[in-house]
């Protein structure tokens, strides 16, 4: 929050205690309620030694597990990021790398037989990406204890260039997703957050919803899957999973039919193991249909009835979120439904 301060200029404070946060309303709305007219930035300075890391894992459990005893250190004894990829990225990881001049095939076959020697397997390992960020004391101090948790979990180092690389491949996916279009394969990433005791639950659920839903619908091929786990949270993490599919042979209107479906029935796995409907890309136009199942009709209610307050005319008419066509068709409360349809709370013009 900012006030004007007593010498003429505005303030900024990290927390204040006084109603409800206006910066949390505006940004959670989409767009809905407000619009960011300017910002307070706050600036630190750089670091003293910035640090990749990679760690190599046997297989995805083993990678996660060490993932979650990383999470229980003390924040400050974290890595500045902590990411685990599944075989699926780390393979087109190494795909990106040879095809831009890094490491050959050959450099490449030599290193995934070196690994199999240590009784790893490319074709089911995982790789946790690491960045060390801070004075060279903190850094070192980071790389102690996760060394000591490496050992424990029997993963093996791979080096700092393989670590900037996995960062590397967070950009270079976006322009794959676009390449693939040429090529009639739609993609796309959805991310959750899901407590620790829902994690394990949550990829496996979405891999057989997306697998039985693509059968159902008879597309060509088979959908290509992926996971990283990229933030960890005392509570839980967060996962960022890929999804691509083949529409060679359909028509446009069939093709966006068909992707929706899939991407549904993901996300309607993903709430049902126990993860959130966005961690942090919101919910826009495509999930609002799923909001009522993780947002009760009440709260619908008071969001749509605070956009009626503060704008009537619908002047901010992005239709995101709980004043999306979808929810506003969705189900009323139970208080909605006793009083007259003219009541201020069913709406209004805002679905228009």
């Amino acid at each position: 929050g900012s006030s004007s301060s007593a010498a003429g200029g505005r303030t900024a404070f990290g927390r204040v205690s006084a109603n409800t946060q206006l910066p949390g309303l505006i940004l959670g709305s989409e767009g809905c309620l407000g619009v960011v007219t300017s910002a307070v930035v706050r600036v630190r300075p750089l670091p003293e030694v910035v640090e990749y890391q990679s760690v190599v894992f046997p297989d995805w459990q083993t990678g996660a597990a060490w993932m979650r005893e990383v999470a229980r250190l003390p924040a400050a004894a974290r890595p500045t990021s902590c990411r685990l990829m599944d075989s699926q990225q780390l393979a087109l990881s190494r795909a990106i790398r040879e095809g831009s001049g890094g490491h050959g095939p050959i450099k490449t076959t030599l290193q995934a037989l070196a690994l199999r020697l240590k009784g790893v397997s490319m074709e089911t390992a995982s790789a946790a990406t690491l960045l060390f960020e801070g004075s060279r004391d903190e850094v070192a101090f980071q790389q102690k204890l996760l060394a000591q948790l490496v050992a424990r979990a029997g993963g093996m180092w791979g080096g700092a260039t393989s670590g900037e690389a996995g960062y590397a491949l967070t950009f270079a996916i976006a322009y794959l997703r676009d390449f693939g279009l040429d090529y009639r394969i739609l993609s796309e990433s959805l991310e959750t957050m899901a407590p620790w005791s829902s994690v394990a639950k949550v990829w496996p659920a979405v891999v057989a919803a997306v697998r039985a839903e693509h059968r159902a619908l008879r597309l060509p091929g088979q959908p290509f899957m992926s996971c990283r786990m990229t933030q960890l949270y005392d509570e839980g993490a967060v996962l960022y999973m890929y999804l691509a599919v083949s529409t060679a042979g359909l028509v446009t209107e069939r093709c966006l039919e068909a992707f929706e479906r899939l991407e549904h029935a993901a996300r309607g796995a993903v709430l049902a193991a126990g993860g959130c409907l966005s961690h942090h890309h919101g919910i826009g136009k495509l999930r609002a249909p799923l909001l009522q199942e993780s947002q009760s009709p009440e709260l619908t209610a008071v969001l749509q009835g605070l956009k009626a307050a503060v704008d009537p005319s619908n002047i901010l008419a992005a239709r995101n979120g709980a004043w999306s066509p979808a929810a506003l068709a969705a189900p009323r409360t139970a208080a909605e439904e006793q009083e007259p349809p003219s009541s201020a709370t069913s709406g209004g013009k805002l679905g228009h």
